[in-house]
């Protein structure tokens, strides 16, 4: 069992913990895989989804740690009963204590195998939680299941759209209207459409394990106990429906602003600087030829009026991404099914 039902406080109390715990829940069977990682099977499945739920894989993203923590907690307390599978995880428990980022390197930079090249705390936390992940996209019950991967996120800046997510990138560009649809009814403003494959944790998921996979990003950067949980409450009732009833409540898309990547920007200097001020929000618009970013190697000129910037940070080593340049699109301008 889980003192009071409260798996963030467990994990939090047990970041190392490495023995598997198993127990039932009043709707299921649980096991606590290692730290942060919790499964739990449905005695009664309502529908043949197999849903991963990841929070905190930046440690200091705690808003939707807490949401996530508190609709777990009231399934593992019988307030709600679980009707699909579901894998829990915390992703960077070490980081959460230390109220960072990351320990060593930024763990959304390693999956696809990308720790491998890495040493240190996150790259040992990726190849686990890609092993996680296999076991239970490739475990029986999850045979002809519909696989969802939703990573929530909070951005260190605030955005035009507060609350946003990133499709991964679809060689093919068809793309599901349903997930579209669903992302809007959980409150979503915006959806960034990748233009190349990442080794993110979201992109892990759809491209190894053919699950429809998001990054969610859900506002700022905040404390523990420091988050306005009803600015949550579209999502968490949207995630609650698909943990019950294993449906994708849907909204319409006429209010969904869509975003297409156009170029990626890299620090390829020591001397590389974006010329923007430090609080500047996602999403912002530049005029053509607005010099974005520069360098002793070269200069960044935005190509069209509107092309926008996103997560741009170049307090990063050489070699990294420092932001994404996007550009609105119209609905039509995507291939939907």
């Amino acid at each position: 069992m889980i003192v009071n039902d409260d798996f963030l406080a467990h994990t939090l109390r047990y970041p190392e913990q490495s023995d598997v715990l198993d127990f039932a829940f009043p709707s299921g069977r649980a096991r606590v895989e290692g730290a942060g990682i919790l499964s739990l099977e449905p005695e009664v499945k309502r529908s043949n989804v197999s849903l991963v739920l990841s929070v905190g894989i930046h440690g200091n993203e705690t808003g939707p740690i807490e949401l996530a923590n508190g609709i777990v907690k009231s399934i593992l307390a019988g307030d709600l009963v679980l009707g699909v599978r579901l894998l829990f995880i915390i992703g960077n428990p070490r980081a959460a204590i230390q109220a960072q980022r990351f320990c060593d390197v930024n763990l959304n930079r390693l999956f696809c195998g990308s720790w491998q090249s890495q040493q240190g705390y996150e790259a040992q936390r990726a190849q686990q939680l890609e092993s996680s992940v296999k076991a239970f996209f490739d475990a029986p019950e999850a045979v002809a299941s519909q696989k969802f991967h939703y990573d929530l996120h909070t951005a260190i800046r605030g955005s035009v759209h507060e609350k946003f997510a990133v499709h991964p990138f679809v060689p093919e560009e068809i793309y599901q209207q349903c997930q579209l649809a669903f992302l809007a009814a959980c409150g979503i403003e915006a959806v960034l459409f990748s233009h190349q494959p990442t080794t993110t944790f979201s992109y892990h998921s759809f491209a190894l394990h053919n699950a429809q996979a998001f990054t969610i990003e859900l506002g700022k950067v905040r404390a523990f106990g420091e988050n306005d949980l009803s600015s949550f409450v579209r999502m968490e009732r949207a995630l609650t429906e698909l943990l019950v009833a294993g449906e994708l409540i849907q909204d319409s898309l006429s209010d969904l602003s869509l975003y297409k990547v156009v170029d990626s920007l890299t620090k390829d200097h020591e001397s590389y600087q974006l010329n923007i001020a430090d609080n500047l929000e996602n999403f912002t618009p530049f005029k053509q030829g607005f010099c974005l970013a520069e360098s002793l190697v070269q200069r960044y000129l935005v190509e069209q009026t509107g092309d926008a910037i996103v997560f741009p940070n170049s307090k990063l080593p050489v070699g990294q991404r420092a932001g994404l340049v996007v550009r609105a699109k119209p609905m039509s301008a995507f291939n939907f099914q």
